[in-house]
């Protein structure tokens, strides 16, 4: 896994973020969406070490955020609904619910 560097997270816009969750069939696992400086693009976060899962695909590792997952060119007032179906997505591709 490649660390990210500190000048990569200062690129990221703090007041513009988004938890979104998956909470059905007993599972309660979280990301987290924060909104690039630089690109106007929507970036994934999930810690799976939180969580104690294996993931199927690799993915470059942030300081302090956890694994980055995506980039997403997403309008601001769609984030909330597409944001939970991408990390629905993310989970089902790693077989972390079905």
């Amino acid at each position: 896994m490649k660390v990210s560097t500190e000048e990569k997270l200062h690129s990221l816009d703090d007041t513009m973020h988004l938890h979104v969750g998956y909470y059905e069939h007993g599972f309660d696992d979280e990301g987290v969406f924060f909104k690039s400086l630089e690109t106007g693009r929507w970036l994934l976060f999930f810690d799976q070490k939180s969580y104690g899962v294996t993931l199927l695909k690799e993915y470059e590792k942030w300081n302090d955020l956890g694994l980055l997952i995506g980039e997403y060119l997403i309008e601001d007032d769609q984030i909330e609904v597409e944001g939970h179906k991408l990390f629905e997505r993310f989970l089902k591709e790693n077989s972390i619910v079905k």
